[in-house]
């Protein structure tokens, strides 16, 4: 290109042309020059734009796989997540299950106790009291508890209401000096267990005891003293005293 120029001025020169001739080649040889400058100039930005977008495309691509990879994720830890949902739903439906099952047995059981007979009583024998003959039926006048009316003031005797086991005790005292007491306890009028003390030092003398006894509906319980012995007691201080109450029923 420059030797077609300068060949072009040479024979401009030789053809006498005049001089703004060779000076308006010389500017398009500048501008020549400069337009290849130019056009390097924008093959490398060329190349650094293809550069950043080959980047920028890598980047892309590296980008939707990170999406793609989180998706997978997020869609493995939402079915990890219903999973565990439906076993706690399914683990909460029972304990709901067991809690109204033992809501129902609580219930049924406070109904059973609020059915269940409730018998205790406590008397006192109020007067002192002695065996003659055969032995005496003691009679506990002084009521202090009679829940469910089982124990008769007027008889002494406790009527079972309902077959289960019962628990009884007794303390009777005597103040008599050398003298034998002596009590007993009877069941449908058989004798279950008797006591014997002898005071000889003047003291009041006492005897206690008690027994868990398994009792039929209608079955009896009541206190005897002996022939010849004597019990004491009064009205303001019940020292002898009869007790008995339902454990369970059977």
């Amino acid at each position: 290109m420059r030797a077609a120029i300068s060949l072009l001025v040479l024979l401009l020169s030789m053809c006498g042309v005049q001089t703004d001739v060779s000076t308006e080649l010389k500017e398009l040889r500048d501008m020549v020059v400069e337009l290849k400058g130019r056009h390097v100039a924008i093959e490398a930005e060329n190349a650094a734009m293809s550069q950043r977008l080959a980047v920028s495309e890598y980047t892309v691509q590296a980008l939707e796989q990170e999406l793609q990879d989180t998706k997978v994720e997020m869609k493995t830890e939402v079915d990890n997540l219903k999973k565990e949902n439906a076993a706690q739903e399914a683990e909460l439906a029972a304990v709901k299950t067991r809690l109204a099952a033992t809501e129902t047995e609580v219930e049924n059981l406070e109904k059973e106790i609020r059915a269940a007979p409730k018998v205790a009583f406590s008397a006192a024998l109020g007067d002192s009291a002695g065996g003659l003959g055969g032995g005496l039926n003691l009679v506990f006048q002084r009521v202090i508890t009679n829940v469910g009316e089982a124990y008769s003031s007027t008889t002494g005797f406790f009527t079972a209401p309902v077959r289960g086991v019962y628990y009884f005790r007794f303390t009777v005292e005597d103040v008599l000096d050398s003298r034998i007491m002596s009590i007993r306890m009877h069941k449908n009028g058989e004798r279950l267990m008797q006591l014997v003390e002898y005071d000889t030092d003047g003291q009041p003398s006492y005897l206690s005891s008690g027994l868990a006894l398994q009792l039929e509906k209608g079955d009896t319980v009541n206190m005897v003293i002996p022939a010849d012995y004597r019990l004491f007691d009064n009205s303001a201080e019940s020292r002898s005293t009869f007790s008995g109450f339902l454990l369970f029923p059977l």
